[in-house]
């Protein structure tokens, strides 16, 4: 095992080999400080460019993020007067609608007001027909009323006419005969009989 490990005098020289470079260069900045002041700036100078070269790079990305943002800032103004456009455009397209619309409900509002004074004459108008009708009815009645009384009228008279022609001397006589009126008193029934039905209302 202890052949494995390290030996302390192999450690000894391997620490002083990694100590005398900067042994060396200390002893060289002591000598010279002029170069240990134009390490210090080399050094600072290195790290400036490298932060210039970070700073750099930074700027650069951000000038491709306001070049997209911008070319994004472009298409939204474009997009947005497009939109704005159509919403002109539908405005108009509305305006007019409702302008249409109003004109529509107005007509169907006179078109209602016209139906309703038609529906209104033509109630009148079957109330009118109907009394004519029933009006009609009742002279057709009066009508055929009328033919039937001439049709009896007629009966009578023809009636009247055959007792008339067929009247002799003889029943001239005897209605004049003053002891029993009997012929008298048939003419008169004949008569009243022929008068009863000339005031029968039927007739």
């Amino acid at each position: 095992m202890c052949a494995s490990k390290p030996s302390v005098a192999a450690l000894l020289l391997a620490a002083i080999f990694a100590v005398s470079p900067a042994f060396a260069a200390d002893k060289k900045e002591k000598a010279d400080p002029n170069k240990a002041q134009i390490r210090r700036m080399q050094q600072v100078q290195r790290k400036l460019e490298e932060e210039k070269a970070a700073v750099a790079s930074e700027l650069e990305e951000e000038k491709k993020k306001v070049e997209i943002e911008a070319l994004r800032s472009t298409e939204l103004k474009r997009n947005l007067n497009t939109l704005r456009s159509a919403r002109e455009s539908l405005q108009a397209k509305l305006a007019e609608s409702e302008a249409k619309l109003a004109a529509t409900v107005a007509e169907v509002a006179r078109t209602k007001e016209q139906l309703g004074l038609a529906e209104t004459e033509g109630k009148r108008l079957q109330t009118a027909l109907a009394g004519e009708k029933q009006q009609l009815a009742g002279e057709k009645q009066q009508f055929a009323a009328c033919v039937e009384r001439d049709k009896e009228l007629r009966k009578v008279s023809a009636t009247v006419l055959a007792l008339y022609e067929k009247k002799s001397c003889l029943d001239s006589t005897l209605q004049r005969e003053p002891f029993t009126g009997l012929k008298r008193v048939e003419i008169e029934n004949a008569v009243e009989d022929l008068r009863e039905k000339l005031d029968d209302p039927r007739s």
